[in-house]
C-alpha cells in the first residue's frame, strides 16, 4: 500500500489535529513557564519535563485510534481475504500512521524546549523520550487488538478515558511505587540529574509486558499455550517492574554525575563543566569578595572551596566552614553573586536576630562593595518597612564607612552581639 492511501484510510488522519492540539495545550498554558523557571539549559530536564504532561494523553489517543482501525481492519474483511500478506505485516502496516502520531507528540514538545532554551541534546537525556515512543507501540497493539473484538463505538471512549485515568492518576494515589509502574516517568529531573536505567525499567515491563502477551495472542498455535504464556509474561513484567519500585517514594531513583571544573586556590571554586566558560570571572568576583570580608573582620579567612550547588541536583549539601555551596552560575549571570557570598558569610550568634541590625550590616557590606542599598527594592519585600527607617539605616551606615577600618571592625562585632540580646 502506498504511503499516501495508507496515511488517508488510517485513523491517525482524524486524531492528528487532536493530538497536534494536545500538544499545543499543553506546552503553552505550562511547560513552557517550568521551562522559563529554569535558569541554565540542561538536556536531560528539557527532554523530561515537557514529556510529563503528555505521556497520559499519548497513550490514551494512540489506545483509541489503534481500536478504531482494528475495527475498521475487520470490518473491511481483511482477515476473510485470501492471505497475500502476513499477519503481523498488515497490523504493522496498519498502526505505523498511529504509532508515527504518538511519536510525534512526544518529540514535538521536546523539540520546542530545545528551542526555547537552546543547548545541545546528550544521550543520557533521551531515555524518557525513548520509554514513551517504545510504549506509543505496546499501547496501538493493545488498542488494536480490543478493536478487532469490541465495537469501535464502545472500545475507543472507554479505552481513551480507561488508559488516560490510569496513567495520569497513578501520580496521585497510593501505593506510591504505581507512579512508577504506569510509563509516565516523572523524575522531576534537576540540573546533573539523569533518569536511571532501573527506573526506566519499571515504568517499561508492565505495559510493555502486556503488549508482549496480546502480540503472542496472534501466534497461530494453541489457544491454552497462547493464554498461559500471555499471563507468564504479563506476571513476570509486572513483578520485577514491582520489584524495582516497591520502596520509592514520590521521586524515582536518579543519577547525579556531573563533571566539574575546578579553579584556583582559597577559595578553589568548582563549576559543572557544563557551565564552566566563566568560571575565571566568578573566582575573580569571589576572590575581591572574600578579601574585602575578611579586612573587615566578618570571616577569619576564606573557605577552601566553594562549589556551585547547581552540581548537585535537588540534593541540598551540608556547608561546612572550609567548604560552602552557593548557585554560582545562576549568581553570576544575574548579578547578585557578591549579595550570595556575603549572605552566606556574615554570622550573627542567634537565629533570628533585630530586623534594623540584621538590615545595616547587610547595607554596610553592600556600600564597601561598591553597591548602593535601594529603598524600593527593600519596601517590595517588606511592606512595613519606611523611607524614614531607610534614611536613618543609611545615615549610620556612611556614618561607619567613614571609620578606620579598625573601628568598623569593632562596629561590627559589636551591632552583630546587641542584635541577639534576648533573641532566640
Amino acid at each position: 500500500m502506498r504511503i499516501k492511501t495508507l496515511l488517508r484510510t488510517s485513523s491517525a488522519l482524524p486524531a492528528f489535529p487532536l493530538g497536534v492540539g494536545l500538544v499545543i495545550l499543553y506546552y503553552t498554558s505550562d511547560t513552557s513557564r517550568l521551562i522559563a523557571f529554569f535558569p541554565i539549559p540542561y538536556a536531560p530536564l528539557l527532554v523530561e519535563r515537557p514529556l510529563e504532561p503528555m505521556y497520559a494523553v499519548t497513550y490514551a489517543l494512540v489506545s483509541a485510534a489503534a481500536a478504531w482501525q482494528g475495527a475498521r481492519l475487520k470490518e473491511s474483511g481483511v482477515w476473510d481475504a485470501p492471505p497475500y500478506r502476513r499477519a503481523w505485516q498488515i497490523i504493522a502496516s496498519a498502526l505505523a500512521p498511529i504509532v508515527g502520531l504518538g511519536w510525534l507528540m512526544f518529540i514535538v514538545p521536546v523539540g520546542m524546549a530545545f528551542i526555547q532554551s537552546p543547548t545541545l541534546p546528550t544521550l543520557v537525556a533521551l531515555p524518557p523520550l525513548l520509554l514513551g515512543m517504545a510504549l506509543a507501540v505496546a499501547h496501538a497493539l493493545i488498542g488494536f487488538t480490543i478493536g478487532q473484538r469490541v465495537r469501535p463505538l464502545i472500545a475507543v471512549p472507554v479505552l481513551m478515558s480507561v488508559v488516560f485515568v490510569i496513567v495520569s492518576f497513578s501520580q496521585s494515589v497510593e501505593p506510591l511505587y504505581l507512579s512508577h509502574m504506569m510509563g509516565n516517568y516523572a523524575g522531576m529531573l534537576g540540573f546533573g540529574e539523569t533518569a536511571t536505567l532501573a527506573s526506566i525499567a519499571a515504568n517499561f515491563l508492565p505495559t510493555a509486558g502486556l503488549g508482549l502477551a496480546v502480540a503472542l495472542m496472534w501466534l497461530n498455535a494453541r489457544v491454552v499455550f497462547k493464554v498461559g504464556l500471555a499471563c507468564v509474561v504479563v506476571a513476570a513484567s509486572v513483578f520485577t517492574s514491582y520489584s524495582i519500585a516497591k520502596d520509592w517514594k514520590a521521586f524515582p531513583s536518579v543519577n547525579v554525575a556531573t563533571e566539574k571544573v575546578c579553579r584556583g586556590n582559597e577559595p578553589r571554586v568548582c563549576m559543572p563543566e557544563q557551565i564552566s566558560g566563566d568560571i575565571g570571572a566568578v573566582r575573580a568576583e569571589m576572590k575581591k569578595t572574600y578579601t574585602m570580608l575578611e579586612t573587615y573582620g566578618i570571616i577569619e579567612h576564606p573557605p577552601a572551596t566553594v562549589n556551585d550547588q547547581l552540581m548537585y541536583g535537588r540534593f541540598t549539601q551540608k556547608p561546612t566552614e572550609s567548604t560552602r555551596y552557593l548557585p554560582l552560575a545562576v549568581a553570576h549571570r544575574d548579578r547578585h553573586l557578591v549579595a550570595d557570598v556575603v549572605e552566606d558569610s556574615v554570622r550573627f550568634p542567634c537565629d533570628i536576630p533585630t530586623a534594623g541590625a540584621e538590615r545595616t550590616v547587610s547595607f554596610w557590606l553592600s556600600l564597601k562593595l561598591g553597591g548602593n542599598p535601594d529603598y524600593a527594592k527593600v519596601a517590595e519585600q517588606d511592606p512595613y518597612y519606611t523611607r524614614e527607617q531607610h534614611e536613618k539605616i543609611m545615615k549610620e551606615v556612611h556614618r561607619v564607612s567613614a571609620l578606620p577600618a579598625g573601628k568598623q571592625k569593632t562596629w561590627y562585632r559589636t551591632t552583630t552581639k546587641k542584635a541577639c540580646e534576648g533573641r532566640p
